[in-house]
């Protein structure tokens, strides 16, 4: 019984401690402290597939980087896109057998192509089938306004945590006074593309068509923000 009452006055004492601290840091002020949360979805409008070239046999002919890249910027130009949309993301020779007896040299280039909608994606999957293109998936996507929306995002997160301050000291009869301290717990954005989807050329362009809202295959960009806020409690 006796070491109950001695644990008991332990954990009173840090407890204690722990409230005498923190008014103190505080100046001796009531406070409520919450955590206010925001989630916004967008859909992207910035759409990045990596293309990768690489030079091919046909027959007893080569099929040149030179002549792949041609066909690559007349699609993307008939299509209506900009070819400052298209970049060179990297280039090199690869070895490969292209007989048993014999080796040349394949040079391959990876090219990125930045698109606006779902749509015009599933044209330029179906152009890259056209001119046998060697591999494409989507690498990334993005908004263009992408640092507005967070910064909308963080206010609604303070807001929101602001309103639940007023709706619980309301419950008690009190009220809040000066926010005392407003800390950033989290922001992040939530881009990666859908794996399953990777893989652009392994899926046929006749499967993109199908469904507006399911022809690519990747997810709203989610926004999500999240701040700690302390208020202080004015006195009645």
């Amino acid at each position: 019984m006796k070491q109950l009452f001695l644990i008991l006055c332990l954990i009173f004492t840090s407890v204690y401690s722990t409230l005498a601290q923190n008014s103190l840091e505080l100046g001796g002020k009531n406070f409520i402290e919450v955590t206010g949360t925001s989630e916004t979805e967008v859909t992207p409008d910035e759409i990045y597939v990596t293309i990768t070239l690489l030079e091919r046999m046909d027959g007893k002919d080569k099929v040149t980087i030179e002549k792949q890249e041609g066909d690559l910027k007349k699609n993307i130009k008939e299509l209506g896109l900009d070819l400052n949309d298209l970049t060179l993301n990297s280039a090199d020779a690869d070895y490969g057998k292209v007989r048993r007896s014999t080796k040349d040299v394949l040079v391959k280039k990876s090219y990125l192509l930045k698109v606006s909608n779902a749509d015009m994606l599933s044209k330029v999957y179906e152009r890259l089938d056209k001119i046998n293109a060697n591999d494409a998936f989507i690498s990334r996507y993005s908004h263009s306004k992408i640092l507005d929306l967070q910064k909308e995002n963080r206010i609604k997160a303070v807001k929101a945590a602001k309103e639940k301050i007023d709706y619980l000291l309301a419950a008690v009869g009190q009220q809040a006074g000066k926010p005392i301290e407003i800390k950033e717990h989290e922001n992040y954005v939530q881009n990666a593309p859908v794996p399953m989807y990777a893989n652009a050329m392994s899926m046929r362009s006749e499967k993109l068509s199908e469904d507006s809202d399911s022809q690519i295959g990747f997810k709203k960009i989610k926004i999500r923000s999240s701040f700690l806020v302390k208020y202080e409690i004015l006195n009645k």
